[in-house]
């Protein structure tokens, strides 16, 4: 028979497992509700921004998260699932429990058919697949589709977010750590969609043969997921400008002219930004006295121009095309009296994107020296910072001009290896192609660095003060206001095929989408400052990379050790435990 001190020890022995095993289930069981950590890193990375905090908060009925990055990863997909899971219950904290997190893997038991099927679906929806490739050793390479992207379902509204970034010219370990940087900027991106109910208003201008149709249209619907865009015609010749007026000019026809002009600036008075996006026309004074007037009032500007004009399109059936000044001297004068040269030339950049040129029965990707990449961003800004390559076509060069009150910073800008040809120029297709390979052609490109984007802020005054005011009453000669001038037309553009408008800035031939939108993106939330989420893309961020061929000679141990370590740590701890019980029980 058991002594009463052994039935003593086993009972206090048995009453330890039980609330050992209780303590478990509980602390597991709340942590399926309640999330937290402790955020040691310097730069505070795992600490929301009160932008996102406030946008969760918003959430005011259950908003369901649906993560598709799941299943089988390699260990650098792994990396963006656990970033993004952990952000995930970060904003669940805050948003009172509203956020609910489903992590799915939409492939899995499913064959290469039905693979290829939910792929196909999934892009039309806008979810992106990537190709993750993974080498185990050197005999072996796995291939696998991914949907690094979610889906959030609110108040019957679908959301798409993409957190994976595919830059051809960086290695995938580099793109994953660029892409969670921008995690908690895509999260709180989504919940902006879900819970804005009035979007601020964004007028394009229109009337002088501005670019705002097919070529633009992937741009302007991912414009309009945010902000609320409207065409206006500015230009006072044009019918179509006073047709939404013409009751009124009908009745007092006298007074047509001060009826129309204070009509239209009363039209874009409320809008949050004013988008030019490739004017082929010169604007009158008129038009340039209402852009003017609505800036000096606190408006903000985002221009977006070509000086010199040449078109792709031109060399189907021609070997050369010749680029023209574009004749844009009205707008040319007021931005020279706001700070910024715009030049008519075009800049050639060794940086620069590959383009297709058969020859023969074979197709080759030369580089096109008009057809810039720019790398080389600011990282000291917020718009530019941890930005990819943005691709631009035919760009011309801009120059900064001092002037009082105003600050000028850069955005864009070439590397020092550039040459810069004045309109009007003479632009030969294959001879291009020829001079990338001629040595004594190599060393003229020693003009410098050029700048073809610049933001411009401060205090403004009026090109007007001394010329014809078109309404004396309620003329402003100065304000403080926001303008952006990008030397490039077409760096909104999107290609077109068999009428499917592809990404902004995705080249179908070369098969690698470029930061145009986010750039575009960036530009447009800062001068608004919707929201607050450009103080997200400010967070620094110092993302330690792995040593790829040290985690993957040693990956056997460091499995080996994190599965069997706390195994042996619950024996060692179980039996010390035992021990000292039994010591000093059985005395």
């Amino acid at each position: 028979m058991l002594s009463k001190k052994s039935q003593s020890v086993k009972r206090l022995s048995y009453m330890d497992w039980f609330i050992a095993v209780a303590a478990i289930i509980l602390v597991n069981t709340l942590g399926n509700f309640y999330y937290a950590r402790l955020d040691l890193t310097k730069e505070k990375r795992h600490t929301l921004s009160e932008t996102s905090k406030i946008l969760a908060d918003k959430l005011d009925e259950t908003c369901i998260f649906k993560l598709y990055l799941a299943g089988e990863l390699s260990s650098n997909f792994q990396q963006l699932q656990n970033e993004i899971r952990d952000k995930a219950y970060e904003f669940r904290n805050y948003s009172q429990g509203k956020l609910e997190i489903e992590i799915i893997d939409p492939l899995a038991g499913k064959d290469k058919k039905e693979v290829a099927k939910i792929l196909e679906d999934f892009s039309r929806k806008g979810l992106k697949p990537v190709r993750d490739v993974e080498t185990e050793n050197a005999d072996e390479t796995r291939i696998k589709f991914l949907i690094p992207s979610a889906e959030f379902e609110y108040r019957g509204k679908t959301v798409i977010t993409n957190f994976f970034d595919e830059d051809g010219n960086i290695n995938i370990a580099e793109a994953i750590n660029k892409s969670i940087k921008s995690i908690e900027y895509e999260f709180a991106n989504g919940l902006r969609q879900c819970v804005v109910q009035k979007k601020k208003r964004i007028v394009v201008v229109d009337g002088s043969k501005e670019t705002i149709g097919a070529q633009v249209g992937y741009f302007a619907s991912e414009l309009n997921k945010y902000y609320e865009v409207e065409s206006v015609n500015l230009n006072i010749n044009n019918p179509d400008a006073g047709r939404p007026f013409l009751d009124r000019i009908q009745r007092q026809p006298d007074s047509a002219a001060y009826i129309l002009m204070n009509s239209l600036k009363r039209r874009i008075a409320d809008a949050e930004m004013l988008l030019m996006v490739k004017p082929q026309e010169d604007y009158s004074l008129a038009e340039m006295y209402l852009i003017d007037q609505y800036m000096l009032n606190g408006g903000k500007l985002m221009w977006l121009l070509d000086a010199a004009h040449i078109e792709m399109d031109s060399f189907r059936n021609r070997t050369s095309v010749v680029a023209m000044d574009g004749n844009l001297e009205n707008i040319k004068q007021s931005l020279f009296s706001y700070g910024i040269g715009l030049n008519s030339d075009l800049v050639q950049d060794i940086n620069c994107n590959k383009i297709p040129i058969y020859n023969g029965q074979r197709m080759d990707k030369l580089n096109f020296m008009y057809f810039p990449l720019f790398t080389d961003h600011n990282e000291d800004h917020v718009i530019t910072k941890n930005l990819g390559p943005v691709w631009s076509q035919f760009s011309g060069t801009i120059r900064p001009k001092a002037r009082e009150g105003l600050s000028f910073t850069p955005l864009l800008m070439t590397t020092p290896r550039t040459r810069v040809v004045q309109a009007p120029a003479t632009v030969e297709f294959v001879t291009s192609f020829l001079q990338n390979k001629r040595p004594e052609y190599l060393t003229t490109m020693n003009e410098g660095r050029k700048f073809t984007a610049m933001l411009v802020e401060g205090s403004f005054k009026s090109p007007f003060i001394n010329q014809k005011k078109f309404d004396e009453k309620n003329f402003k000669a100065t304000g403080e206001a926001k303008m952006i001038v990008i030397s490039d037309g077409d760096i909104m553009s999107n290609q077109v095929s068999q009428g499917k408008a592809f990404p902004t800035g995705y080249d179908r031939y070369n098969q690698v989408t470029y930061a145009n939108k986010k750039f575009l993106l960036n530009c447009i939330d800062y001068l608004i400052d919707d929201n607050g989420l450009i103080e997200i893309r400010s967070k620094d961020y110092t993302l330690r990379l792995l040593n790829q061929a040290k985690v993957k000679s040693e990956k056997g141990f460091w499995q080996a050790l994190n599965v069997g370590l706390p195994i042996l740590l619950i024996f060692i701890f179980g039996s010390v435990n035992y021990l000292i019980r039994r010591r000093k029980y059985t005395r």
